[in-house]
Order: C-alpha cells, then sequence, then structure tokens
C-alpha cells in the first residue's frame, strides 16, 4: 500500500492521549475488549480503523476526529448537521444570544418609542 503524502499518523495522537492522560495500555484495553498488545499496535501504526478510533475516543473520552479534521486544510467542506442534538453547545450558546440580542433590540426601541411620546 501506498503511503500518503497527506497521512495523519492516528498512531502518534494516541500515544500522546495515554500519556497525557496516563492510562496504560493494559486498562485501555481492557476498556475496548482487546489486549495490551493490541493497543501497543495501534500506537506503533501511523493509522487506526475508524471503527477501532472511534472506540478508542470512547474509552479515552477524547475526539481524535477532531484532532483529524484540525489538521486538514480549513477551506475543506463538511457536512451539515441540522438535528439540533447534535449542534455543539458552543453553537446553541451563540443562537441563544442571539435570538436574546433581538428581543433586547425589540424592547429598547419600544422603550425608546414609549419614551420620546412623553
Amino acid at each position: 500500500m501506498n503511503k500518503s503524502n497527506y497521512n495523519i499518523n492516528t498512531g502518534k495522537l494516541l500515544e500522546k492521549v495515554i500519556a497525557e492522560k496516563k492510562i496504560t495500555k493494559t486498562d485501555l484495553g481492557v476498556a475496548i475488549n482487546r489486549n495490551a498488545l493490541a493497543v501497543l499496535k495501534y500506537t506503533r501504526n501511523e493509522s487506526v480503523q475508524t471503527g477501532i478510533l472511534i472506540e478508542l475516543c470512547y474509552a479515552l473520552e477524547h475526539n481524535f476526529f477532531k484532532d483529524i479534521a484540525n489538521q486538514l486544510p480549513d477551506g475543506f467542506t463538511t457536512t451539515n448537521v441540522t438535528d439540533q442534538h447534535l449542534i455543539s453547545e458552543k453553537d446553541q450558546l451563540i443562537v441563544q444570544l442571539l435570538e436574546e440580542n433581538k428581543v433586547l433590540k425589540i424592547k429598547n426601541e419600544t422603550l425608546l418609542t414609549v419614551l420620546g411620546n412623553k
């Protein structure tokens, strides 16, 4: 298999998170129903299958997919998420604040109108 010029080494990403979280490969292996040798192999491989990577995300409570996405060019497209429960908390807060801002502007205009008519 030819190695791509664009490869993102998921094994190194995994190794870094394991070290940061101070978890043993044995404990991680137990969390994903594999042995420590399998986890060691994942850290030494340059790529990890997405099915395994998602298991590692949940076991380590770390979003490797976002790490990978952050290494891609900003101009790349993404799929729009329309389900409210899938929108990030930050995006939900922005929508809420924009709505509150709209309401406050209306209240302010109404108050200025009432005060101006007196």
